[in-house]
């Protein structure tokens, strides 16, 4: 330990090499403190990126004559996802009506509802008169009132019945928009008969809906609107009353047309995982489109440039240990004859070793401390003490390693290359 001072009365000589050491960790501190700064704005960029980018999609028949694209379990399931921030259903049955005057004109002005319910099934028989002014064609159920492009299109247009609007298609109350053109006004009840094959059975049904709204002219796409909840506890309870008959056949309740825009785009595989699991795609009933490629083509790159830097952590420790290495050799190297003097002088080389690398590792601690300090007074970086330790312990493996291989030559070696 006598020579301990003389070692750093030794290093204090070499001002400049001990300057190169400080300037070189601090320019690493500095740099590495910087480095998850770098990391995290990329990192945000790809988090704006997911949700800036909206990912829609659509799961659909395919044909006019095929099943519903997604059953009623399945319907359930992706309400119950959570994947969707926007999801819009649609299904439909053929229905049967007629307008309010043929109705009163058969039951009587003024007739209760059981009358209007018996001329109903009297005029069912000359339906497909020509003479009969029936109404025929699709009722349309929808799960909100932004499902349809032509309910939204008359949405001014339409006549509420007090405390109904746009919502009513939300629930699962027994209600329907209708046109004017029927003669119902809000709140009348209309009886339908619904019409639905199953197979080679026909199924058929009567039921009554409440007029919640009325839209004028006519709408080509549908005949009536009827809440999609409605649509599934009315297929429900069909199905039950014909069991009760001993009439097993199924009234399938499904949904014909999905439309949805993506919540959360991490989640993404999952969705599509969720869908290829449940045999829509490949399907030849069934048409899947997700639009996720400006999503793809815009994270793509910011993916691959995170990956590229959270990878090249071990690439930068790494060139500190090198830099150790070198910096430390070429220091040692210049003092191999110091070194003899210690060996001559009794020191043992795990001493001389350990002074020289206490030596590095001072140096090193000051540039690192300075890299710290000067980032946070330029408000460019912030301390981190995981980052600075491994600095610190790369460094000093590096000049490890640089020293034991000088240090370990004999007192003559020594000599003879100075010679």
């Amino acid at each position: 330990m006598k020579s301990f001072p003389y070692i750093w009365r030794m290093a204090l000589r070499r001002k400049g090499a001990c300057l190169l050491v400080v300037l070189s960790t601090m320019a690493a501190a500095v740099f590495m403190l910087f480095y998850p700064s770098l990391i995290e704005t990329v990192r945000t960029e790809l988090e704006e990126t997911y949700d800036g980018i909206p990912v829609t999609g659509s799961i659909l028949t395919a044909g006019v004559d095929s099943a519903p694209a997604v059953s009623d379990s399945l319907w359930r399931e992706l309400q119950s996802s959570g994947y969707f921030s926007e999801l819009y259903a649609s299904s439909h049955f053929g229905v049967r009506a007629f307008p309010k005057g043929i109705l009163e004109a058969k039951a009587g002005a003024g007739a209760s509802e059981q009358d209007r319910l018996t001329a109903f099934q009297t005029l069912l028989p000359r339906f497909e008169a020509e003479d009969s002014g029936g109404v025929g064609g699709p009722m349309m159920a929808y799960n909100t009132f932004q499902a349809s492009d032509e309910l939204v299109r008359v949405r001014d247009s339409i006549r509420w019945m007090d405390g109904y609007g746009e919502s009513c298609l939300e629930g699962s109350e027994r209600v329907c928009i209708v046109s004017e053109s029927w003669g119902y006004r809000p709140g009348d009840t209309v009886p339908f008969l619904a019409r639905v094959l199953v197979g080679r059975s026909l199924v058929e049904g009567i039921f009554r809906l409440k007029v919640a709204g009325t839209y004028p002219g006519k709408i080509t796409e549908f005949a009536s609107v009827m809440p999609l909840k409605t649509m599934e506890e009315l297929t429900a309870a069909a199905n039950a009353a014909q069991r009760q008959h001993g009439n097993y056949t199924a009234w399938t309740f499904g949904v014909y047309e999905v439309y949805f825009t993506v919540k959360d785009n991490r989640e993404l595989d999952g969705l599509k995982a969720m869908i290829t699991e449940r045999g829509l795609r490949g399907s030849d009933t069934v048409r899947v489109r997700i639009d996720d490629r400006v999503l793809k083509e815009t994270v793509g790159p910011i993916e691959s440039n995170l990956a590229q830097l959270e990878g090249s952590y071990l690439f930068f420790f790494l060139t500190i240990a090198i830099l150790g290495a070198f910096i430390s050799f070429l220091l040692a190297r210049d003092r191999k004859p110091e070194y003899a003097v210690m060996r001559m002088l009794g020191e043992s080389r795990l001493q001389i070793t350990l002074k020289a690398l206490l030596e590095q590792f001072v140096l090193c601690l000051a540039g690192v401390s300075l890299g710290a300090a000067a980032g946070h007074f330029m408000e460019v970086v912030r301390f981190d003490g995981v980052v600075c330790t491994m600095i610190l312990l790369c460094y000093t493996l590096g000049a490890a390693v640089a020293v034991m291989l000088t240090v370990r030559a004999g007192v003559m070696d020594i000599l003879r290359d100075k010679e």
